[in-house]
């Protein structure tokens, strides 16, 4: 019995390395992955935006497409007629979670720290009021 087990263990263990490199998603490359989970934007993209108060900004970057930023304290903010939204990593795009610099003659000389909170769903945006949704 015991000789048994030791052939089958020995086949075993190359189908089990084989399948922990697999895929976790058929169809999809591990980068393609994290885009779906982890949703992005160009910041040369967004068409506009909306600034309730100091500490939320709405950006929309698509015709179905709008994150939430959080802003901290952002002086000004809702005072903005034009922003500038640069990645802390210095790439070309912001994914949710990622902290950038957001620049605004109406916030002063000196850009406020922002993190992209999420991606809002085509009923969270309808949701918001007329002059919050951008």
């Amino acid at each position: 019995m015991l000789r048994l087990a030791l052939p089958s263990a020995a086949l075993l263990a190359p189908v089990l390395a084989l399948a922990a490199c697999a895929p976790a998603a058929p169809g999809l490359s591990p980068s393609a992955a994290r885009t779906a989970a982890n949703p992005c934007f160009r910041p040369s993209l967004v068409r506009n935006f909306t600034a309730p108060n100091e500490q939320t900004l709405y950006v929309r970057t698509s015709a179905t497409e709008v994150f939430q930023i959080d802003a901290t304290v952002c002086r000004d903010l809702p005072q903005a007629l034009s922003i500038a939204l640069v990645p802390m990593d210095g790439s070309s795009r912001l994914c949710v979670g990622d902290p950038a610099r957001l620049r605004s003659p109406t916030t002063g000389p000196e850009p406020c720290r922002v993190r992209v909170l999420r991606q809002l769903t085509a009923d969270e945006i309808a949701a918001l009021p007329s002059r919050d949704r951008p």
